[in-house]
């Protein structure tokens, strides 16, 4: 906010090595820095008014390519923008203007296809949804332990990044989070964690593996649709219900574990899951959606209660060929 600085402000000031203009440069007096040998300008070279001589000595522009936003309360920033020109690494700065930077905003990195890795201070509290959506270049990001919320398709359609680790602090993993993230192919969830959104892991065709803790309680829709790699996966107990569509296309999944807490599997759950050899139905489980196991190979086992139930069921809604091939 400084817009002049008076004759002789910095007279004689012979320790004097740099000087940092965070604002558009102001005007300055006469002899302002007459006898600071030393000193060097600092300016931001996005801000105007500069040059490579100022005031009588050097000044050197530097960039950056964030754009920041003070927070309501005037506390701290977040990051709102980052230049889609932006290329390599990037170090997200911990303060800005001496406040906190302490949350990432919607879409800030979105298509910053030419970042290759990101590292987030810990002052960061939250990412916010689609924050570095389609930066496809990305292959690694540092999230550290103080973000407590990411929003959703933070990551999604990041097609580079090969791993990442979820902080013990994050309790919900969020719609789409990880949406076509085509080169995943492990990612840590932890304790913490108690639902898996929508969609979150669709479409990551490398994912081979990948472990839900006990703390999980719900799994959302689609939310491993068409993870093609992934072979194996053990739902935790304390999960009641699978979701529609919840393995959709998963065409290399040949094991699987339903605890005995499922009462439901939603519509189109293991449709295409043409590597799954057998699955055994708890008899916990009540409901089974249209198509659940439509165009599998595998070999279902049912309990007698719930056979009668679902062939009742699928008689009352199915074509006969449908029913057929259920059976």
């Amino acid at each position: 906010g400084v817009t002049s600085i008076g004759s002789s402000a910095f007279y004689s000031c012979t320790s004097l090595t740099s000087v940092t203009f965070e604002g558009d440069a102001p005007t300055f007096g006469t002899d302002v820095f007459a006898g600071s040998f030393s000193a060097t300008i600092y300016y931001d070279s996005n801000n105007s008014g500069w040059s490579n001589n100022v005031a009588g000595i050097p000044a050197v522009g530097t960039y950056s390519p964030l754009t920041f936003t003070q927070n309501d309360a005037g506390t701290g920033y977040r990051v709102t923008d980052c230049e889609e020109s932006a290329s390599g690494s990037l170090d997200i700065p911990s303060i800005y203007n001496d406040l906190p930077v302490t949350s990432i905003g919607f879409r800030a990195f979105r298509d910053c296809t030419s970042l290759t890795s990101i590292t987030i201070p810990s002052s960061v509290t939250s990412i916010g949804s689609s924050a570095f959506e389609s930066c496809t270049s990305l292959t690694s990001i540092t999230i550290p332990d103080s973000v407590t919320s990411i929003g959703y398709q933070a990551f999604a359609r990041c097609s580079s990044l090969t791993s990442i680790t979820i902080p013990s602090s994050v309790t919900s993993i969020g719609v789409g989070l990880f949406e076509s993230c085509t080169s995943l192919t492990s990612i840590t969830i932890p304790d913490s964690v108690t639902s898996i959104g929508d969609n979150a892991f669709a479409t990551c065709t490398n994912l081979s593996s990948i472990t839900i803790p006990d703390s999980v309680t719900s799994i959302g829709n689609y939310a491993f649709y068409a993870c093609t790699s992934l072979s194996s996966i053990t739902i935790p107990d304390s999960v009641t219900s699978i979701g529609v569509g919840l393995f959709y296309s998963c065409s290399s999944l040949s094991s699987i574990t339903i605890p005995d807490g499922v009462t439901s599997i939603g519509s189109s759950a293991f449709y295409s899951c043409t590597s799954l050899t057998s699955l055994t139905i708890p008899d916990s489980v009540t409901s089974i959606g249209r198509n659940a196991f439509g165009n599998t190979q595998g070999s279902i086992s049912f309990s007698r209660y719930l056979l009668e139930a679902a062939e009742a069921e699928r008689d009352a809604r199915l074509t006969m060929d449908e029913v057929k091939d259920s059976r």
